[in-house]
């Protein structure tokens, strides 16, 4: 049996939209092995909502027929179980989880031998993006693009080591295509330049552990300022978090988690912070601080 833990991420990371993503220490785990019908077994967070689907429809099994038909082998049947334990619908790369996860055990199943960077184009190819697939296979800070050929071009950035997370999950969803529908179908060249610029500071930031770089950098006007509007006391949940001593906060993915970027002493203040913004306000949710991960998603035949 092929048992793989695929990590959740945040993408975006502020002007970085649809290009970078990182990676964090909290799993959804994939186990599979071959059998003489194909069966599905969920567990964990949300299990019921995915057990509601047509077997078809699960995007674990639809990134296995994926790869399945991509490397023309195909399994007489398997036996396939889900432990999920990242929100649905919350920007921490469910989706990204899922993808990976089914393409890695369906390469193990049909003894494809396909690479990483294999992998990752399939997985692009599923998610229509590399931002969250890319530092969900591989950990860490990811920068990655399409180039013509389809094939995806990326960079690693190791997170520096005094950094962590601070999220706040709330209770209620944003899907991507509701996220996607209030963004601007064009933008200024002044919003261009300032996206580049913040983006490269940004990034440099990350490579060096320059906090007062990244936080001055992770200014965004390509998506943030039009998805807000979704995500209730945005903005009090943003003065909060830096009041308590983040360097830096952002949007995750396409919401509805917010995310502060904090060195580890400020952590559980910025935690408490978000605490008392949910509690003024009425929304439900969970606060969590989480580290990143360097490790992306691990294989292991058990």
């Amino acid at each position: 049996m092929i048992r793989v833990r695929v990590p959740a991420t945040t993408a975006n990371m502020g002007p970085g939209y649809d290009v970078l993503g990182m990676a964090l220490s909290q799993y959804s785990t994939f186990q599979c092995q071959e059998d003489d019908k194909i069966s599905l077994f969920i567990e964990g967070l949300e299990s019921q909502k995915l057990l509601g689907q047509d077997h078809e429809d699960n995007l674990v099994v639809r990134s296995m027929n994926h790869l399945f038909k991509y490397v023309n082998k195909y399994p007489k049947g398997y036996k396939l179980e889900i432990i999920n334990d990242i929100p649905l619908a919350r920007g921490m790369g469910s989706s990204a989880s899922a993808i990976v996860g089914g393409l890695l055990v369906a390469n193990y199943l049909v003894g494809a031998d396909l690479n990483q960077d294999e992998i990752l184009k399939l997985a692009t190819q599923i998610e229509g993006h590399p931002d969250n697939v890319a530092p969900a296979l591989m950990g860490n800070i990811v920068l990655s693009a399409m180039v013509d050929d389809n094939q995806v071009i990326y960079h690693s950035i190791h997170p520096f080591e005094d950094m962590t997370c601070v999220l706040f999950i709330p209770d209620y969803e944003v899907s991507t295509n509701m996220s996607r529908s209030v963004l601007p179908k064009s933008i200024s060249m002044a919003d261009a330049v300032h996206t580049s610029g913040h983006l490269s500071l940004m990034l440099a930031g990350f490579m060096t552990g320059n906090k007062d770089l990244i936080g001055k950098t992770m200014a965004d006007k390509l998506h943030e300022p039009y998805r807000k509007g979704l995500i209730k006391s945005f903005d009090d949940f943003k003065a909060a978090a830096l009041d308590a001593g983040a360097f830096a906060f952002s949007l995750s993915g396409s919401g509805s988690t917010i995310i502060a970027y904090c060195d580890h002493d400020s952590a559980p203040s910025v935690k408490d912070a978000f605490e008392t913004i949910s509690q003024r306000y009425e929304i439900s949710g969970a606060s969590k601080i989480i580290a990143p991960c360097s490790k992306g998603a691990v294989c292991e035949v058990v």
